[in-house]
């Protein structure tokens, strides 16, 4: 399913289409029921680059194809992303998802697959896995939108790439569109309520690209004393280590 090109987002509401500083197209992958990443990314950069949108067609909350008929018509799906950039001269494509990278053969596969459309291809969960890593940080506390049900992917995630977890804190939400409607002081309010909890981490991880957490990451940083990072968040720090900044 495609969208216009070049939609800028603000967090709160849409803005109109501006020249970009850098004659850069980023290609962003959306789930059907938000655009939370989209907005954060504006957010981050304003109007430096051209965010060429992609939204896949609506799947389940489960976080990745269960039967052979979704993961085909997932596959499918990327491809026709893939081609949409093609066509619009993306070189750099953003998944902006988790759908289908919670263990590492989903997440080469979506690699290996949008790789033929781009120079660079950016999934938040690998950048999270990645920035743990080079931290040599074994522990997290983690933030999750879901209930304790759904959210045992994620944990799982972690676990299989030795990566313990000391907290795990939940919003009880599963559904994309209202998770991309949890605000910013409800993440501070319970960082707020955790607080002795989460100073026992070296690092706090906020996990799905639809929270909105660009615009608080330094807030809680400051709040907590600690490092912490967001699917969004990584997004915005690779991007940032790859494309001209002014």
């Amino acid at each position: 399913m495609m969208t216009d090109i070049n939609i800028k987002h603000s967090v709160n509401n849409l803005r109109k289409k501006q020249p970009s500083t850098y004659d850069i197209n980023v290609g962003v992958i959306v789930p059907a029921d938000n655009n939370s990443v989209v907005e954060d990314l504006q957010m981050a950069f304003k109007d430096k680059y051209n965010f060429i949108v992609y939204k896949m067609e609506k799947t389940g909350n489960t976080g990745h194809p269960e039967n052979d008929f979704e993961y085909n018509r997932f596959i499918n799906d990327l491809n026709k992303a893939g081609e949409y950039f093609i066509k619009n001269n993306v070189k750099y494509i953003v998944y902006g998802r988790g759908y289908g990278t919670y263990n590492e053969s989903g997440r080469k596969n979506i690699i290996n697959i949008l790789k033929k459309y781009a120079n660079e291809v950016i999934l938040p969960t690998e950048e999270i896995i990645k920035k743990i890593d080079l931290l040599g940080i074994n522990k997290i506390s983690l933030i999750l939108p879901y209930t304790e049900d759904r959210g045992v992917i994620d944990v799982k995630m972690f676990l299989e790439k030795n990566i313990n977890i000391d907290h795990v804190f939940y919003l009880n939400e599963n559904d994309g569109e209202k998770i991309s409607k949890i605000t910013g002081n409800e993440i501070l309010n319970l960082c707020r309520q955790n607080l002795d909890k989460l100073m026992n981490s070296k690092i706090t991880v906020i996990q799905c690209t639809a929270l909105h957490t660009v615009g608080i990451i330094e807030s809680l940083r400051n709040y907590c004393g600690r490092e912490i990072i967001s699917s969004n968040s990584v997004i915005v720090d690779y991007l940032k280590s790859v494309l001209p900044q002014l």
